[in-house]
């Protein structure tokens, strides 16, 4: 049980030595820490309004709304959730990455600017589709209540 303790404790350990190591991918690795870790931040209002939204549609009369609201508040929770969820696993899987000893050092650098380019691509894109749901006549009865009507 001791040893189930110490393993669980060397990941963190593992993770912090990985970011912060003395080495030249560690001007990469911090700038992909400092990045991700912003947009964790950021989008963390946004993870409690998808949420705000589910108790909204839970306990108010949606029953007779047609199915348009379902795929419009799908769209909505969806794209709000994804950003916080995206930039705080991105955090951990660099990690995992460079720790694959089976793949090339030149690969490894190619998997880390893909997951760079495509990650902060698709957290723009799914604050548009999140903002274009918004705008949506479906959406207008948990705008207003939400005070968003400034915001969106």
């Amino acid at each position: 049980m001791a040893e189930e303790k110490s393993k669980k404790n060397l990941y963190p350990g593992k993770l912090i030595e990985f970011y912060f190591a003395p080495e030249l991918r560690s001007i990469v690795t911090l700038l992909y820490l400092g990045t991700f870790t912003y947009c964790t931040f950021y989008y963390l209002d946004s993870a409690f309004l998808a949420l705000q939204y589910l108790m909204y549609i839970t306990f108010s009369h949606t029953a007779l709304q047609g199915i348009s609201h379902l795929f419009v508040g799908m769209a909505f929770i969806i794209s709000l959730a994804l950003p916080f969820f995206l930039s705080f696993y991105s955090i951990f899987v660099l990690h995992r990455v460079w720790d694959k000893p089976t793949w090339s050092t030149y690969i490894k650098w190619l998997v880390t600017c893909a997951m760079i380019i495509g990650g902060i691509l698709l957290i723009v894109v799914s604050d548009k589709i999140a903002h274009l749901s918004a705008r949506h006549d479906a959406m207008q009865s948990f705008v207003e209540d939400a005070n968003l009507t400034g915001k969106i």
